[in-house]
């Protein structure tokens, strides 16, 4: 007896409008995964705005995740989707890191995430943006899970 389940159906490679057209507005967050210099992966959870065929996050510069990236750029990624066609989007990807876009970044997620643009949460994150960095995941593919 087989372990699949024949309501799942994998997916390779994802054409960018595909991905463009399943995360446009989506306000859903990223997991993503770094190598730790240990060599065990370490798992973010982040806010993450998909643009240009590009993931975009933002994370301080004191955290383990720039750490991580600035040593390793190779990363992994997950997001959920809700009342898509997919359940989920996985993939791989090379990340950079950015201190000069980090503002621009962080307006963006704001934008995006918070319901109060000017309320206490987006008023810390402004506070921060001197040292945010602009995390930039390029895909080198990005793969659907899910039900038809």
């Amino acid at each position: 007896m087989s372990d699949i389940n024949p309501a799942i159906r994998r997916v390779r490679s994802l054409a960018e409008s595909e991905i463009t057209t399943l995360l446009s507005n989506l306000a859903s967050p990223v997991r993503l995964a770094s190598q730790s210099p240990n060599g065990f992966p370490l798992i973010s959870t982040l806010w993450a705005i998909y643009e240009d065929g590009i993931f975009w996050c933002i994370t301080q510069h004191r955290t383990l995740l720039r750490r991580n990236l600035a040593a390793n750029p190779r990363c992994a990624f997950e997001i959920a989707l809700d009342g898509q066609r997919f359940k989920l989007l996985r993939g791989q990807g090379l990340a950079s890191l950015d201190l000069a876009d980090g503002g621009r970044m962080t307006e963006c997620i704001i934008n995006r995430y918070l319901t109060d643009p000017n309320g206490p949460i987006a008023t810390g994150m402004r506070k921060q943006v001197l040292t945010e960095y602009a995390i930039a995941i390029r895909p080198r593919w990005v793969r659907g899970q899910g039900t038809r």
